[in-house]
């Protein structure tokens, strides 16, 4: 195996910072989990204590809990004498996270639509434009699914529930890496933004109906292009 360190690279707010860090652990948490969620640890890669602890001016301490932390969640794993790598993602794990995720962002948007607000819906509006801009730019795969997530967290946040919004958050970190790989595996982009900006309308007017419908499409596009794989 190549053994080398992973430099970090300061990555946008991922859709799993509900909060801002309040101690070093959480702090080395959120960086390692972004650099997971960005795509760009190949199978070969390992993180590593002291590289990781340089690269965040703190001390092993909290990077090596921040590690531990994803080990237990199953997001790495512990190769003795070698570090850490990402544990790779199964077709049937993420199917089973699409449908789950369905279930709940269909009882997010339905609660959207009864609780939208002026201020919510400007903020949906701008999420989606810049996604579109960065689809335009041709700007990095990793920042375009990353502002798609961001307009469903924003839904589901719509809901006024935190517990249907932390679930549907981890379900959304865990299929962005999933896309990720599909996509650096040269899978043509969904027509995700087509999808959104019809969602927005629906929110905007309260239409229940539309807004489940096109959630369930949504959803769909990437179930079938897992199928495809």
């Amino acid at each position: 195996m190549n053994r080398r360190s992973f430099s970090i690279f300061d990555y946008t707010t991922s859709a799993s910072a509900l909060h801002a860090p309040r101690s070093r652990k959480e702090e080395a948490y959120r960086r390692i989990l972004e650099i997971v969620l960005s795509g760009s640890l190949g199978n070969n890669e390992f993180l590593n204590e002291q590289p990781l602890a340089e690269q965040f001016g703190m001390s092993r301490a909290p990077v090596r809990e921040a590690l531990q932390m994803l080990c237990s969640e199953r997001i790495l794993e512990n190769v003795p004498r070698m570090g850490y790598r990402v544990v790779p993602i199964s077709i049937r794990e993420t199917l089973d996270a699409i449908h789950v995720r369905l279930l709940l962002e269909q009882e997010s948007v339905r609660l959207a639509c009864h609780n939208r607000s002026p201020e919510a819906i400007a903020k949906l509006d701008a999420l989606i434009r810049q996604q579109k801009k960065i689809e335009e730019d041709e700007t990095s795969i990793h920042s375009w699914i990353l502002q798609g997530d961001l307009v469903h967290r924003t839904i589901a946040e719509l809901s006024g529930n935190m517990i249907l919004v932390r679930t549907i958050v981890s379900l959304i970190d865990l299929l962005r890496r999933a896309s990720i790989q599909l996509l650096l595996g040269g899978v043509d982009k969904p027509l995700e933004i087509h999808y959104h900006m019809r969602l927005l309308e629906a929110v905007r007017r309260g239409d229940e109906r539309e807004a489940l419908d096109l959630v369930t499409k949504d959803c769909q596009i990437l179930q079938d292009l897992i199928w495809k794989q």
